[in-house]
């Protein structure tokens, strides 16, 4: 999944964050955090699961694949965590469903909610993961054997060569066909 496409929509669709989100191959709090106006999201990579191979005459497994919106928020006011930084994450989440659920992007299905977790709290940032999935197939287009297939040749004709009377080499009847009429 380009998560390019998901940064972008967020940054669209989510106006708290004024612009404020970035990406991640992973995500670990940093004091650079600290100098950003808050609050701001991260976009990072989850893990990729699939099921198992589902044809017998070609490729076909369902992939999901996950990736996590991590939201660093002003705990200064609450440094305690006892209500208005949870109101927060509360709001957030909200504009996070109505920016990602149910959009699809190109050959996936729709995106879900897999839940979130508090990740870290101090007394100035509070870090939550909100963590997001979708489904896709990967297909016999997606593979290297559908790459080695495609530079075969056309079939031109169809040969067959028979030994009927007796297995000793000595062919009694051929038959051609060509396929390109």
């Amino acid at each position: 999944m380009k998560l390019s496409l998901i940064i972008s929509a967020l940054r669209l669709r989510c106006p708290s964050f004024e612009g404020r989100i970035s990406g991640a191959a992973e995500y670990k709090p940093i004091p650079d955090t600290a100098k950003m106006k808050l609050p701001s999201a991260w976009v990072i990579p989850l893990d990729d699961n699939v099921s198992e191979q589902k044809s017998q005459t070609d490729y076909w497994q369902e992939l999901t694949e996950g990736f996590a919106v991590i939201v660093i928020m002003d705990n200064t006011q609450d440094q305690r965590g006892q209500a208005a930084a949870f109101d927060v994450v509360h709001d957030v989440r909200a504009e996070l469903w109505k920016a990602l659920l149910g959009w699809e992007l190109e050959d996936y299905d729709p995106i879900q909610y897999d839940g979130g977790n508090l990740l870290d709290m101090n007394r100035a940032h509070l870090y939550y993961q909100f963590d997001f999935s979708a489904k896709t197939d990967i297909a016999a287009e997606d593979t290297q054997h559908w790459d080695d297939l495609q530079q075969l040749e056309e079939l031109a004709l169809v040969a067959v060569d028979v030994d009927f009377m007796k297995p000793d080499g000595d062919i009694e009847h051929k038959l051609r066909i060509p396929l390109d009429e």
